[in-house]
């Protein structure tokens, strides 16, 4: 005879905020270089002394990652609802 513990109406929307929490930090984690390197193309403009070609590729690569980061977060949430949904089914 088994027992099944049942689980309390909370626990999928726990699950769901610690989901929440670690993905904001990771996305914090992977937007602070992103914006590093907004400061440091800014600051090469104003210098004035590098290639506007490497400026225009800094400048790609800070928007690509910021447009990953926001992309890969919300993948991520996007995830975590399902899973939350489906855990609230069971």
């Amino acid at each position: 005879m088994s027992k099944t513990a049942k689980k309390p109406w909370w626990n999928p929307i726990a699950h769901f905020a610690a989901h929440c929490f670690v993905g904001f930090i990771i996305f914090i984690i992977i937007g602070l270089p992103a914006v590093a390197l907004s400061f440091l193309v800014h600051k090469l403009e104003t210098l004035g002394v590098v290639n506007p070609l490497t400026i225009s590729v800094l400048t790609f690569l800070e928007m690509a990652l910021t447009i990953a980061d926001a992309t890969l977060f919300l993948i991520f949430l996007c995830l975590g609802i399902f899973k939350a949904l489906k855990e609230f089914s069971e």
